[in-house]
């Protein structure tokens, strides 16, 4: 029975995440994008031309705002139609119920959570024999579910533009792996006291492979001139948690040493985690991660240079050692400086898929066979970065891209659907095998009630053909991870 895997999901607590970033997305998430814009066009003013502005136009402006919002959403609807109040406050109710509901998961014990989340799924699912996608009376059954939870990097290097009295001046990775292998090894070790029968519960749901965050400008090389204080060296980070990936000459070797990993053992101490232990490598641009370092970006050339140095040697050893790796490709996320935003654009990676040097007499694109998800498929309100990443998959072999959070909305396949259906038919055919299904769980539970409703839509859409869905939910991800 094939296996289904969700190439896109996090698994953290409460601890791992700046949490202040959390708190700016959901406020952008809730504000009118013009809004937005002008409170950044208003920011590069000076202190007098801000109050003038404030004092003529954004304040009346919305007095107005505030003003029709009142009559639109409280006076018609409580007047005229008076059942829509219960719309009203019902849709509300629903949104502070998810936000509590992903505050509750992130408190809870990563383990536990892994636990929880199998007693949900079989308990939709086990009397059918397993994951089921549909199509027709067609169906497609999958007894596991192969999770790859993305650890990111909330190193905090931007902490001084904070006006908070207390600052977040660093968020240390290593206590995020510790808190995940601890929790995939207690997943594993105590799952047999809750799944039903207990004590005899049937084979693990979950087969989890861990991607490990990275941020170059939180580490140097080893070529670099000494600093100030104990450097962690980019070099040594990838070495120890890759350096066998070389020996591993096709893609059945890989996905062996990988499922040979006995997580029940492991025994906390982060000094025992090494090759294979990490399936790939998760970059995040909105905190700070530069796919392409560009001397303009810089005030300082020598750090530039560094940069770019740093994500070069990121580059040639992935490539070398075939790393799979996931990049966050929208412009949402957890932003903590508005400058990093143009990081996470697919034109910051056609450059690097894209950069050519000399070799003896042809210029060659030397990091075009870097194996790259470009994660959340340009997010589902940038068309243009959407059409850019479907470009770069049909211009590149290793180069895919993921639907993760965007099911939250299952009318969201329909639209992909007409998305795919502007390619040409042998177009179309590529893109498909290179989309791969992912949740983005836990961070969709602030539009989604469960992980299995997720599911639900994805497994129910009539968008895709069952062939293209099994496309998405494995053949595409095997590929992608160098396990087939």
């Amino acid at each position: 029975m094939p296996v289904f895997f969700d190439a896109h999901c996090h698994m953290m607590n409460l601890s791992h995440p700046n949490l202040t970033a959390m708190i700016k997305r959901t406020f952008k998430d809730t504000m009118p994008k013009w809004v937005l814009m002008l409170f950044d066009k208003v920011n590069t003013f000076n202190v007098v031309i801000k109050i003038i502005i404030w004092l003529l136009l954004f304040l009346p402006l919305l007095f107005m705002t505030i003003l029709l919002a009142l009559l639109s959403l409280i006076i018609i609807p409580f007047l005229i139609i008076p059942a829509s109040r219960k719309a009203i406050f019902g849709k509300f109710r629903e949104k502070v119920a998810n936000i509590m509901n992903l505050l509750a998961v992130m408190e809870t014990d990563i383990g536990d959570c892994m636990i929880q989340l199998e007693e949900e799924l079989r308990k939709i699912y086990d009397s059918k024999g397993g994951l089921t996608l549909n199509e027709g009376n067609r169906v497609k059954v999958y007894d596991k579910i192969v999770m790859t939870p993305l650890i990111m990097d909330f190193g905090l290097k931007n902490y001084q533009n904070s006006k908070s009295p207390y600052k977040v001046r660093w968020k240390p990775i290593v206590a995020q792996v510790e808190d995940l292998c601890l929790g995939i090894r207690d997943y594993y070790r105590y799952r047999a006291d809750y799944i039903k029968p207990a004590g005899n519960p049937p084979p693990p749901l979950f087969e989890i492979h861990p991607f490990m965050g990275l941020n170059t400008r939180n580490y140097q090389l080893k070529s670099f001139p000494p600093g100030d204080g104990r450097p962690s060296f980019l070099e040594d980070l990838l070495d120890k948690n890759f350096s066998d990936f070389e020996n591993d000459t096709t893609p059945e070797i890989r996905y062996r040493k990988l499922s040979e990993r006995d997580w029940s053992e492991f025994n906390g101490n982060i000094e025992s985690i090494g090759s294979h232990d990490f399936a790939g490598i998760k970059v995040y641009p909105p905190l700070g991660f530069n796919p392409w370092p560009e001397q303009e970006e810089y005030d300082n050339e020598e750090e530039w240079r560094q940069e770019w140095q740093k994500v070069c040697y990121l580059y040639d050893f992935c490539i070398k050692h075939n790393i799979p790796v996931t990049a966050h490709c929208s412009d949402g996320g957890f932003l903590v400086d508005k400058k990093y935003r143009n990081y996470s654009s697919p034109q910051k990676w056609a450059k690097v898929l894209g950069f050519v040097v000399k070799q003896e007499d042809r210029e060659v694109e030397i990091y075009k066979r870097l194996r790259l998800n470009l994660g959340h498929f340009g997010g589902a309100g940038r068309d243009d970065w959407r059409d850019k990443v479907a470009e770069l998959a049909l211009a590149y072999e290793n180069v895919y891209t993921d639907i993760s959070y965007q099911g939250v909305d299952e009318k969201i396949y329909g639209k992909m659907k007409q998305f795919l259906d502007r390619f040409s038919a042998a177009e179309r055919k590529v893109l498909t095998e290179k989309i791969i299904f992912g949740s983005d769980f836990m961070i969709n539970l602030q539009d989604i009630e469960t992980y299995g409703k997720y599911l639900e839509y994805f497994a129910n859409t009539d968008a895709f053909t069952l062939d293209e869905k099994h496309l998405l939910c494995h053949v595409n991800a095997m590929r992608y991870l160098y396990f087939a």
